[in-house]
């Protein structure tokens, strides 16, 4: 079987994103852990496998990462995909207090590192970045008020920051000196990786009592979907321009409620 690091680079040239490259990996290792040998009848049985070990999304991932794999390799071997249940509702976002008091507590820190951690959780806030985007995000952003970046699906597209958060990014960049380069990395010219991001979030969320299922990159940029459609006059076309969404059906998941919104709501409705 082919190396796992020349299967990260293949995808890489096919413009991927760091998390799917990641994703697709672990699909592949799950595999070798299983198989020794990449055969049509070791790759449906590993298939098979799949349905008692993890969920019904996990599962649906690591059959494309395993297709991925199987085209990589040239193999004549293709896998049928699963069909995902369709949501009717957004779980799993953080909470608008939650939000607030992870950026209240982290600004009571008279810390520069701390700070540069809020800032980029306001980002993805107040920007709906997803984390492969706001890895990008650079000092020249922050002035222009726009971010042009390698976005999902292997485009550019340029990203709207709000003004109030171009002063904020300013204000930081000012006081430490930087001019140019990643606002986001542990230098100018080396951005934080992905995994870093994911990390050190869960961190902050247990450190402050944050539920762990909501404390995710992630999560936030939901946050900023569901804020945006809450606001009066919302324009639904304008928020999948904003979070680069290629349907219009994607984004129709913000329109809807949670289940224990909707709980909420049965309960009241139905008083026969």
């Amino acid at each position: 079987m082919k190396a796992i690091s020349s299967f990260k680079r293949w995808l890489k040239a096919r413009g991927l994103s760091e998390h799917s490259i990641e994703t697709y990996a672990q699909a592949v290792i799950d595999f070798q852990k299983l198989f020794s040998t990449l055969s049509e009848r070791n790759v449906l049985q590993w298939k098979e496998s799949l349905a008692v070990r993890y969920k019904p999304s996990s599962m649906a991932a690591r059959i494309k990462g395993m297709n991925a794999y199987l085209e990589f390799s040239k193999a004549d071997i293709h896998l049928s995909g699963i069909r995902l249940p369709r949501i009717h509702h957004l779980e799993n976002v953080i909470s608008m207090s939650d939000y607030h008091r992870l950026i209240r507590k982290m600004s009571e820190k008279d810390d520069i590192l701390t700070r540069k951690w809020m800032l980029l959780w306001k980002t993805i806030a107040m920007t709906g970045m997803r984390i492969s985007e706001v890895r990008q995000v650079r000092a020249e952003h922050a002035v222009s008020g726009k971010a042009q970046v390698y976005a999902k699906g292997g485009i550019y597209r340029v990203i709207l920051l709000p003004k109030r958060l171009c002063r904020e990014l300013q204000s930081y960049l000012s006081e430490i000196g930087q001019t140019e380069g990643y606002i986001f990395g542990k230098t100018p010219e080396k951005p934080y990786a992905a995994g870093t991001i994911e990390a050190k979030l869960h961190y902050y969320g247990r450190l402050y009592h944050i539920p762990s299922e909501v404390c995710h990159p992630h999560s936030l940029r939901h946050l900023f979907g569901k804020g945006f459609m809450s606001q009066k006059g919302a324009d639904i076309t304008m928020l999948a321009d904003l979070l680069g969404h290629a349907s219009i059906e994607t984004t129709r998941i913000y329109t809807r409620r949670s289940m224990d919104e909707q709980q909420e709501a049965l309960d009241k409705i139905v008083t026969w």
